[in-house]
């Protein structure tokens, strides 16, 4: 099981957050969440303001039945069944008990719902008769109620009760003189209503939270689908080297995203044609130097056998060393045009001990002047690879470390097995490089500044580098002026190795 440290569990995340899938999802996260936070205290808001709202219209319907019932209105008197009865003008507190008795007995007031009859100033009776501790004959709401001289409604919060908030409505009932009998009182306690609104609201909140872990699942798929074309113009821009242009981005879809990998695609087949006609050219180039070359070497060849005079016959060696060694510039450029050209290694097993005896003793041939030549390391197997090519490269690194070092200087020929690399080294004991030079040596005719006489086309080292790179390998080098050099090459060791596939 692998664990993660808070700060690389850091580092994932803001490789995640700034990849444009992770910006794209994280937004699309955190706006949900956003809709998911508002939305349940809204909806709770918006269904007890409804539940509120109904219920005090409901209050108001008993309170219209009540003063319709007074007023002998025919509707009214109809829907309670007492389309006979004829109902009396109120004079007397008795006639108001009578009335209280009549309308209590024809109307059932809802659940939590409770209608209390005053008189006067007295509590009288209740429907049901049952009532809440907060409801009760001594409760300062109902005594402060049926006290009231106007019509009144309101509400009386008691958000921690049993009951909960109480909505009521209180109407005092008058004579024909104008005198107040009593009072009649319409009550309601929402705390039921809420709370099975509350179980409900639950449930859904419950659902919406599964909905919405759903969306974000669904989201993160549908935005790495969406986003798969700028993915495989990153894999195909990373997979992409001068010796492999040939890689294209699948078109699959339309839009943006599609035009985008038609551009991609585009701006590759420019790039490769551009490679492509400077191979060409090294090629071509290469190819037609080496006949004038050979043509006029073979005339100086034959000056040479005549009997020049001394400074005439010193001038033609001169000039058959410059033929030589553009010859050998030749050449190189023309394996650098082959290096560069995809396909080109041929892969055989190689076995490691052998390749390594018959290498050193072709470095050690490189010079007539001694130098301290060894040899470290021992590492048996077979390594997959192009054995001519790898041979050139490590020649190459053996020819730079004697043209940079001194009779009876050391140098060593090294190998090492890394995991899944295998890793040949060249270390000198001769003039090293400078450190502003170590980037910039592996480039084209590029050369040390403290080594401006010394033979070499510059070549030797771009070679080594495009050998590493065919065979999905690196070169790098470690030095220290008048301390010496370590150049590394590192080659894939495992044979079946995914760049050896692809190439």
């Amino acid at each position: 099981m692998v664990v993660f440290s808070p700060k690389q569990w850091l580092k994932l995340l803001r490789i995640h957050f700034l990849s444009v899938r992770g910006r794209v999802f994280f937004w699309y996260l955190l706006l949900l969440s956003g809709f998911l936070a508002i939305s349940f205290p809204l909806m709770l808001h918006l269904v007890f303001s409804n539940i509120n709202q109904r219920v005090r219209n409901d209050l108001k319907e008993d309170v219209y039945l009540f003063e319709g019932l007074l007023n002998n209105d025919p509707q009214v008197k109809q829907r309670l069944a007492l389309r006979e009865t004829e109902i009396l003008p109120l004079s007397t507190p008795a006639d108001l008990i009578s009335l209280f008795n009549l309308y209590l007995a024809r109307r059932v007031p809802e659940d939590d719902t409770f209608i209390v009859g005053v008189i006067a100033e007295e509590f009288y009776r209740s429907s049901p008769e049952a009532l809440p501790p907060t409801l009760q004959a001594d409760s300062s709401l109902l005594q402060r109620l049926a006290q009231v001289n106007r019509w009144e409604e309101g509400v009386d919060p008691r958000p921690n009760s049993e009951t909960g908030d109480i909505l009521y409505v209180a109407l005092p009932i008058e004579n024909e003189t104008g005198d107040i009998l009593g009072r009649f009182i319409a009550v309601h306690a929402v705390a039921g209503e809420h709370n099975e609104t509350l179980t409900s609201l639950k449930i859904v909140f419950a659902t919406l939270i599964g909905v919405f872990c759903l969306s974000i699942a669904v989201s993160a798929v549908i935005a790495g689908r969406v986003l798969a074309p700028l993915t495989l113009i990153l894999k195909t821009a990373t997979s992409i080297n001068e010796s492999n242009l040939t890689r294209r981005i699948p078109i699959t879809t339309q839009g943006e995203l599609a035009n985008l990998a038609q551009a991609f695609n585009s701006m590759l087949d420019r790039l490769e044609t551009a490679f492509e006609n400077q191979r060409q050219f090294l090629n071509d180039v290469g190819h037609e130097l080496r006949t004038p070359i050979t043509i006029i070497r073979g005339h100086l060849e034959l000056m040479a056998i005549a009997n020049l005079p001394f400074e005439e016959q010193k001038t033609v060696e001169l000039v058959v060393d410059e033929l030589d060694r553009m010859g050998r510039l030749v050449q190189e450029l023309i394996l650098l045009a082959k290096l560069e050209r995809p396909n080109f290694l041929h892969y055989e097993p190689i076995d490691i001990e052998s390749f390594l005896e018959e290498l050193y003793t072709k470095i050690t041939a490189l010079t007539s002047s001694p130098r301290q030549w060894q040899r470290q390391g021992m590492v048996t197997g077979i390594l997959w690879g192009d054995r001519q090519r790898l041979t050139q490269a490590l020649i190459n690194l053996a020819q730079n470390a004697v043209q940079h070092t001194q009779p009876h200087d050391e140098i060593c020929l090294g190998v090492t097995r890394t995991g899944k690399n295998l890793q040949f080294w060249l270390q000198d004991s001769g003039q090293g490089i400078a450190a502003a030079d170590q980037t910039r040596i592996f480039e084209r005719f590029a050369r040390g500044r403290q080594v401006r006489g010394t033979e070499g086309s510059g070549l030797g080292l771009a070679i080594v580098k495009q050998v590493a790179i065919a065979h999905g390998g690196s070169i790098t080098v470690a030095s220290e002026l008048n301390k010496g050099s370590t150049f590394t090459l590192t080659i894939p060791y495992d044979p079946d190795s995914d760049y050896r596939r692809r190439t």
